[in-house]
């Protein structure tokens, strides 16, 4: 009779066992955790690249504005600008990026967990101005100088480069400026690349990130009378002797 009774036993407790939900939540948390957690990195990764994205395009509009406000002189002649200023201004750019860190480096985790360093951005300011040459290319704009700054210089200008003529304009399809006589335009491209905050989950998951490339534009009309041709038709003077920050 033990053993039958020990057997009635356990099955009670086995029964009693199947009607106990007191640990019904912790199971259900468990299982939940994941999918919650990778919620939660998601959203954080999207708010952060959407913020990143968002300076990044408004260091392209302030650099793009200081640029077209540069230079030196008085009410009776054109305003000139210096190799000195067009880097200040570009130092100025960096500072005004602040922990974007434009002048610094990124780490990339590859496919097999491996970790590779890329530098993380570029500036690039180019001057459109009227095409010269009125007789073959009539209502056309060309690049006279272009200058950059950056460390990445796998990123090259995606409008033209400096001392191409005959253009249309400068910027993305349907969103083109063009620089009307008497005038230039300051044109700015900004590319940057994208670290993400929690590069141990994959940003593919979400369809957008995985160290994806910022990339952004910026215009404004050069705001004073400017000397546009500078010195030997450069657009720069060099009065101090300082090295230029050409793209190269």
């Amino acid at each position: 009779m033990k053993p039958l009774t020990s057997f009635f036993r356990a099955l009670h407790r086995l029964r009693s066992l199947g009607k106990n939900e007191s640990g019904i939540s912790l199971v259900e948390f468990a299982f939940s955790m994941p999918f919650l957690l990778l919620m939660i990195s998601g959203g954080a990764e999207l708010a952060n690249y959407s913020i990143t994205k968002m300076r990044v395009s408004a260091l392209a509009l302030q650099v793009a504005d200081n640029a077209s406000r540069i230079g030196e002189g008085n009410l009776l002649q054109s305003k000139k600008i210096t190799e000195a200023q067009m880097n200040d201004l570009l130092q100025g750019a960096l500072a005004q990026s602040g922990s974007l860190n434009i002048n610094g480096f990124s780490n990339e985790r590859q496919a097999d967990n491996s970790t590779i360093s890329n530098a993380k951005a570029r500036i690039i300011i180019s001057s459109l101005e009227p095409d010269p040459d009125t007789t073959n290319h009539p209502n056309k704009n060309w690049i006279r100088w272009q200058r950059c700054y950056g460390q990445a210089t796998t990123y090259a200008p995606q409008y033209g480069t400096a001392g191409q003529d005959d253009l249309a304009g400068m910027g993305p399809t349907g969103s083109t400026v063009f620089a009307p006589d008497g005038t230039a335009i300051i044109f700015v491209e900004v590319h940057y690349r994208y670290e993400p905050l929690f590069p141990v989950v994959r940003p593919e998951m979400f369809g957008i990130m995985d160290y994806r490339d910022i990339n952004t534009v910026a215009a404004m009309v050069v705001r004073d009378d400017r000397d546009l041709a500078g010195s030997g038709g450069t657009g720069f003077y060099n009065t101090e002797g300082v090295t230029p920050s050409v793209c190269t």
